[in-house]
């Protein structure tokens, strides 16, 4: 019926797929006693040069945010000067920041201050703000700000901090693994004075 030389290499194939299902189940265990995420103060190095009348754009995709106590901070700057190349022209932009609504988080806005500093203006309030569905039916928070000027010649560097708070009330299961986008848009344009 069976010869022993069948038998052990029936066993020998059976322990082998053991240890294969043994190896498969505690690998993820593994790998992931190494993982490791941060949190804090982010410089993402974002920077628009105004050089000539634009329309620029930049994305920030927010992973790995879990719920925390202490703000997540995002610093870029938009300037009418590059290196030595300084705009020859007078330039208004308009800034305009757009995130999706994945995430319950909450979003301040400083220009030229440190947002810690007592006195320090959120130019993030309900005035500013629309959240409107796309065609798609996706929603977005959508944050217009007042037009800002860069005169010809003058080196200007506006600074700007996004703070960004993901509320530890928050610590759902549901949030894991979902990116936040945010989209940073620079609508700039020459200044012209009319002449009356």
């Amino acid at each position: 019926m069976f010869s022993k030389r069948k038998f052990l290499l029936i066993s020998k194939i059976n322990i082998l797929i053991i240890i294969l299902l043994l190896i498969i189940k505690i690998m993820p265990v593994t790998l992931s006693k190494y993982q490791s995420s941060g949190i804090g103060n982010m410089n993402s190095n974002i920077a628009f040069y105004l050089i000539s009348a634009d329309y620029l754009t930049q994305n920030i995709k927010l992973t790995d945010l879990t719920p925390s106590d202490e703000a997540y901070v995002y610093t870029f700057t938009i300037g009418n000067k590059k290196e030595e190349e300084i705009s020859e022209v007078d330039i208004e932009y308009t800034l305009s920041i757009v995130t999706t609504t994945n995430l319950p988080l909450r979003y301040e806005l400083y220009e030229n201050t440190n947002y810690q500093e007592e006195g320090s203006v959120n130019l993030i309030s309900t005035t500013n703000t629309v959240v409107s569905p796309d065609s798609d039916g996706t929603y977005f928070q959508n944050f217009t700000f007042e037009k800002e000027e860069l005169y010809y010649q003058t080196p200007i560097t506006n600074t700007y901090t996004l703070v960004i708070y993901f509320d530890q009330t928050n610590n759902d299961a549901k949030y894991q693994d979902v990116v936040e986008g945010i989209q940073i848009i620079v609508d700039s344009r020459q200044i012209i004075e009319e002449n009356s």
